[in-house]
Order: structure tokens, then sequence, then C-alpha cells
């Protein structure tokens, strides 16, 4: 079984199209439905696209209110479910996760779930039936 890309679009933290400010510095929301290949509709999967520098100066350290203080340095941090790239491209971003995930494969669409969520935050990611 192959994915495919439904429906995918990188948002403002208002849900709205993202345009960046400075495109060598940003950060945004990647929304993605995907679901098997062929198939109408699929699953939510998500991720933080952003640049290094973003991510160093908001995750890595965050700088204090009081100009008189130090940077705090948050030392070592966790990745997961992130892409980064040097500077905002569009169309280079979402066609580098349609690339991706059109290249993953497994026997059944959980598994094939699983292996996308290693990079996208996958809605069901750690759901257990009550039951």
């Amino acid at each position: 079984m192959k994915a495919q890309v439904v429906r995918i679009s990188i948002q403002d933290a208002r849900g709205q199209p993202y345009q960046p400010v400075d495109p060598k510095c940003f950060s945004a929301l990647l929304v993605a439905t995907i679901g098997p290949e062929r198939g109408e509709d699929g699953d939510i999967f998500y991720a933080t696209v952003c640049s290094p520098s973003w991510f160093a100066d908001h995750v890595l350290r965050s700088a204090r209110e009081d100009p008189t203080h130090e940077d705090v340095d948050h030392g070592p941090t966790f990745g997961r479910h992130y892409m980064f790239d040097n500077s905002f491209d569009e169309d280079a971003i979402l066609a580098a996760i349609k690339s991706w995930v059109a290249s993953q494969t497994a026997e059944t669409w959980q598994a094939l779930a699983v292996r996308l969520s290693r990079n996208l935050a996958w809605e069901f990611e750690e759901y257990q039936s009550l039951s």
C-alpha cells in the first residue's frame, strides 16, 4: 500500500494561509490530509515547518523580556514533527512533503500511518480504544 496527500496547506496561528514577514526566519503549521493511494480522504497529519534560525531563537533559547538579562539557553532539545528549510518557499516545501509521502509504503494503512508519524504528527497517534 502507498500513501497520497489528499489536501495540504501551510497556515499561520489563526489557521489562515501563511506569509512570512521574514522568509529567512519563519515558523508555520503544515496541515495535511493523507490517505491510501487512490482514496478520496485520509487522516490529518501536522508538522511545524520553520527555519533553523527561528528554531534556535524560539526553541533552543528564549529571549528575556528584560533586556538586562541574558537569553535563556534550554540545552538539548528534541525536534520530532518539525520540518526545516533555510528560506520559506511554499512550493518547495509542499513538493518535498508530497514526494516523501508518495515514497512511503506498508502492508496496511495502520502501518503506513505509523511510518508517516515518524516525521508528521498523526491525529490518531497514541490513540487507544476504550473497549
